[in-house]
């Protein structure tokens, strides 16, 4: 099932604002789901950064795909260390 995206008014927003969560050193914690998925159910739509720190281990690719795995959201797009993930109500 291909799922539905946010409009792209709502992301193009979401792109011009700070970054509501930041990814360092300790990577994915239990701790940044768990705020990551708090921040989902407010907003539907977030922007997250990876700091440098965060990239020792793995690509940002892979690090935002894990990312959206482990809290139920889908990847809308990256840019640099930045990326907008969203969930999309049922």
């Amino acid at each position: 099932m291909i799922p539905m995206r946010p409009d792209s008014t709502r992301v193009s927003i979401v792109w011009q604002e700070p970054a509501m969560m930041q990814i360092g050193k300790s990577g994915l914690s239990e701790g940044v789901i768990k705020e990551v998925k708090r921040l989902l159910k407010t907003h539907k739509c977030i922007k997250v950064r990876l700091l440098r720190s965060a990239l020792a281990e793995e690509p940002k690719e892979a690090l935002f795909e894990d990312l959206c795995d482990e809290v139920g959201a889908h990847l809308d797009s990256i840019r640099g260390n930045t990326a907008v993930i969203y969930k999309m109500e049922k």
